[in-house]
């Protein structure tokens, strides 16, 4: 009876022994094929986005929304997971016509930028966030077309002159109040401010400030070398009769 106990001890000691064997083989395998497949996945290269985007999108076109055309191509390009550093170079061969244009003008530097070259584009077809500002202050509602779709215009006019560069609230706020303010500004003063394009009320401000310095500057080198009231005195003195 000692021995058959022996034995099968024996024996259960042994099946164990192979079944932690295996299992150490069964785990050296796995690592195995995980290294494989690493190996494998680094020589296969990853497939060129500007090829994808030749697939799943038209090229632009002179009917085409432009604004339209670059929010379908950013919402592909995310869904696609291209990298952000690559949306410029995808985008470039899809562009026709003012808009490939205005991308092969940007320095290198700059047309490597997805922002830049979207801000170029849209600046050149007359799309820039002032152009915007001027289109919403032009808007007139039409009777005949559909309330929505006037309503949606405007909204994206609007959109496009005050969320560009996703500005904070007081930022949005304050492109209101220089808008208002350049609007009411004489012409003189308007076209002087204006071409120093304040982005701040304090910026404004200062352009304002050296806009009427100029004009008293002008103002004093146009004046006559006496006193307005004393040259009048002269004249009235060189009319006056003398029978005396």
């Amino acid at each position: 009876m000692d021995e058959i106990l022996q034995r099968l001890t024996e024996v259960s000691i042994r099946q164990q022994q192979i079944v932690e064997h295996l299992a150490t083989r069964q785990g050296e395998t796995e690592q195995g094929l995980a290294a494989l497949r690493a190996a494998a996945a680094q020589r296969v290269p990853l497939p060129d986005p500007r090829v994808q985007a030749a697939k799943l999108l038209p090229k632009l076109t002179p009917h085409d929304d432009v604004e339209a055309f670059l929010q379908m191509f950013e919402a592909t390009a995310t869904l696609e997971g291209w990298h952000q550093d690559d949306w410029a170079r995808v985008l470039a061969p899809l562009l026709t016509g003012e808009a490939q244009r205005a991308y092969f003008t940007l320095p290198a530097a700059s047309a490597d930028q997805y922002k830049e070259v979207k801000k170029e584009i849209l600046a050149r077809l007359g799309l820039s966030p002032i152009c915007a500002a001027q289109h919403f202050h032009e808007w007139e509602y039409k009777p005949r077309l559909p309330a929505r779709a006037q309503a949606a215009e405007l909204t994206r006019l609007a959109q496009h002159w005050l969320l560009e560069g996703a500005p904070s609230a007081g930022q949005v706020a304050e492109r209101v109040v220089i808008d208002r303010i350049l609007r009411a500004l004489p012409r003189s003063h308007r076209q002087a401010v204006g071409m120093r394009n304040p982005t701040t009320t304090s910026e404004l401000v200062e352009a304002v400030e050296l806009a009427d310095a100029a004009q008293h500057w002008d103002a004093g080198e146009r004046a006559p070398p006496f006193p307005r009231r004393v040259v009048q005195e002269r004249r009235a003195c060189r009319r006056a009769p003398r029978d005396q």
